[in-house]
């Protein structure tokens, strides 16, 4: 469609948001389930909307199946539930880093994340501050 007013002529195009799945938060996309599944919109259609804004990389249809029963037997929580069991982070990896610091002192974090790449980043800072507690020695 074009639009002329005076010497200006614009062109209106449909724009489709694509966003990438991980700059959306989880319980964003379980939001716009429950939301839509309270509208009593099918799973397949709430896929392929969620497809259409989120881009190919979305949650898939199965999750989506998944989230809309548990929606309907009442769970009106979108966050993900406390676990209990196993810790985030094995001693295992807690002594790979602190050997790897130990070697060198003047390691940087991304110089970890490259010999560690098993460990994510911010899992690399946690391990640094809350587990070896070197905030302190920078503390001071």
């Amino acid at each position: 469609m074009h639009i002329s007013l005076g010497h200006s002529v614009f062109i209106w195009q449909q724009f489709v948001m694509e966003l990438p799945f991980g700059a959306t938060a989880k319980c964003e996309v379980r939001a716009v389930i429950r939301f839509l599944k309270a509208k009593g919109v099918k799973p397949i259609e709430i896929h392929r909307q969620l497809k259409e804004v989120y881009g190919e990389s979305c949650m898939d249809v199965k999750n989506v199946r998944k989230w809309c029963r548990e929606f309907a037997a009442g769970r009106s929580e979108v966050h993900d539930d406390e676990r209990s069991g196993r810790p985030s982070i094995s001693d295992e990896t807690v002594a790979k880093v602190e050997q790897t610091m130990r070697e060198d002192r003047r390691i940087t974090v991304d110089d970890l994340c490259i010999l560690v790449p098993e460990v994510s980043r911010s899992t690399i800072h946690r391990i640094l501050m809350e587990k070896l507690q070197y905030w302190k020695v920078c503390a001071r």
